[in-house]
C-alpha cells in the first residue's frame, strides 16, 4: 500500500498525468486550426496472378501452386469501396496524415489450370492440373480489409477558389497497416469462413482532387497494394496468398 508521503505533490504518477493534460491543452488548439478531409471512393481492383502455398494436413496435401489467377468482382455485392480521413496541419498544408480503410476483394479462379509442386493426398506431384481438382473455392469476398496509416504529399495547380485553395490538387501517398481478411473456402464439400488477422499490408499511389463547390470535391486515384495473408481454409488447412493489387478509384470528398 502506498504511504501518504508517496501521495504528495511530487508523486511521479501524478506528474505524468499533469504532463498528459498539458499536452492535450497545447495540441487541441493546433488541431482545431488544422484542416480535415473525409473521402469515400469506389472503383475497380485487379489482383495479379501469384503463387499460393496450400496445406491440408488431414489429406496429406502440401502444395506450391504457381499461376493462380484472381477476380475482383468490384461492382458485385459486397462492393469494392474505401474510406479515408486526412489531417493537414496549418502552415504545412502540403502534408497529410491519414487513416484509410480499403474493402478490396479477391477470388481465386478455381476453373483455371495451375502448376502443382509438392504432395497431393500423400502422392508426390509436379504437374499442371486444374485448381478445381484440389479446392472448390478460395476467396476473400467480404474483403481483404486494409486498415492503413498513410502519409501524403499534396500540391495545388491552376486557379484558386474564394478561400485561396487550388481547384486542382495532385496527391501522392504511401502507407502501411494490418489486414483483416474475411476468408471463405470450400474443399471436399466442406465450407469454412471467418475473419482473421492477415498480417501487414502496404500501399503506394497517387491521384488528383477537384474542388467542385465550397468544401465538396471529387477525386480520382491509382493505388497499388501488397499483402500476403495466411488464411485458414476448410478441412483444417491453411493457404498463403500473396496479393498484389492495382486499384483504380473514384469518389467524393469534403474538406472542413
Amino acid at each position: 500500500m502506498r504511504s501518504r508521503r508517496g501521495q504528495s505533490r511530487f508523486d511521479p504518477e501524478r506528474a505524468r498525468h499533469l504532463r498528459a493534460v498539458a499536452l492535450v491543452i497545447v495540441l487541441c488548439p493546433a488541431a482545431a486550426r488544422a484542416e480535415w478531409i473525409v473521402s469515400a471512393f469506389g472503383g475497380v481492383a485487379h489482383t495479379q496472378s501469384s503463387t499460393m502455398d496450400l496445406r491440408l494436413p488431414s489429406q496429406g496435401t502440401r502444395l506450391t501452386l504457381t499461376g493462380v489467377d484472381y477476380r475482383g468482382h468490384s461492382f458485385q455485392s459486397p462492393q469494392y469501396y474505401g474510406l479515408r480521413g486526412t489531417w493537414t496541419p496549418t502552415g504545412h498544408r502540403w502534408l497529410g496524415i491519414e487513416g484509410e480503410w480499403i474493402h478490396a476483394k479477391v477470388y481465386a479462379e478455381v476453373e483455371g489450370n495451375v502448376h502443382a509442386l509438392g504432395t497431393l493426398r500423400g502422392v508426390p506431384i509436379d504437374a499442371t492440373i486444374a485448381l478445381s481438382s484440389i479446392v472448390n473455392r478460395v476467396s476473400m469476398s467480404h474483403s481483404l480489409n486494409f486498415i492503413l496509416a498513410n502519409v501524403s504529399a499534396r500540391h495545388g495547380f491552376g486557379p484558386t477558389d474564394a478561400t485561396g485553395d487550388h481547384r486542382l490538387v495532385g496527391v501522392v501517398r504511401a502507407g502501411a497497416g494490418p489486414t483483416m481478411p474475411h476468408a471463405e473456402s470450400q474443399i471436399d464439400n466442406l465450407y469454412f469462413e471467418q475473419y482473421e488477422s492477415g498480417g501487414l499490408g502496404v500501399q503506394v499511389g497517387g491521384g488528383v482532387e477537384f474542388s467542385v463547390w465550397r468544401g465538396l470535391g471529387a477525386l480520382g486515384e491509382y493505388k497499388f497494394t501488397w499483402a500476403s495473408p495466411n488464411i485458414d481454409v476448410a478441412n483444417g488447412g491453411d493457404a498463403k496468398i500473396p496479393s498484389r493489387t492495382h486499384h483504380f478509384a473514384f469518389g467524393v470528398q469534403y474538406r472542413f
